[in-house]
């Protein structure tokens, strides 16, 4: 029996090292140098096939919404955003679809290219986005010329002011 004990000692501290290392978040694969944006989409590729949630901003949450995954990303740059949508939208300097770069976002309405904000994605680079769509439909890439082009709003980029300094 004595000779048990140090094994299941040793058992249980190898669990709670495994459970330790489960409830860590991934570390964003990212290149030495890599801009704040490039940060940010390193951040969102860690959640792809996380789930859609409603409010959800976080992992720990179990899911995301559209506004969620991108202010966590940021996060993850250093950069805190506005909680929604359309505050991200009146937050970021509008760019051109031509400059797009690694991290701006990309901006939707239901109502049409007119409407009010009701949804935004991470521009990823090579025409791809990151998002959080919508109830059953986990966080994934798409397009961003196929995806909801009729609804397209515009496109954003974080002001130099707000990036962390270097």
């Amino acid at each position: 029996m004595k000779t048990r004990r140090p094994a299941l000692a040793l058992l249980a501290f190898a669990l709670v090292a495994v459970a330790g290392l489960a409830a860590c978040e991934p570390t964003p694969a990212v290149k030495d140098g890599a801009t704040p944006g490039e940060r940010a989409v390193a951040a969102a590729r860690t959640q792809m096939g996380m789930p859609y949630k409603s409010g959800g901003e976080s992992p720990a949450e179990g899911g995301f919404d559209c506004s969620g995954l991108t202010s966590y990303a940021w996060g993850k740059a250093g950069v805190t955003l506005p909680r929604t949508s359309s505050a991200q939208y009146t937050f970021t300097t509008r760019v051109t679809r031509a400059n797009l770069l690694p991290g701006d976002l990309v901006f939707y309405s239901s109502a049409g290219p007119k409407g009010t904000v009701s949804h935004v994605a991470l521009y990823e680079g090579d025409g791809k986005i990151i998002q959080a769509q919508k109830t059953g439909v986990p966080v994934k890439e798409q397009d961003v010329d196929s995806w909801w082009k009729t609804n397209l709003v515009g496109y954003g980029r974080i002001p130099a002011s707000k990036l962390p300094k270097s």
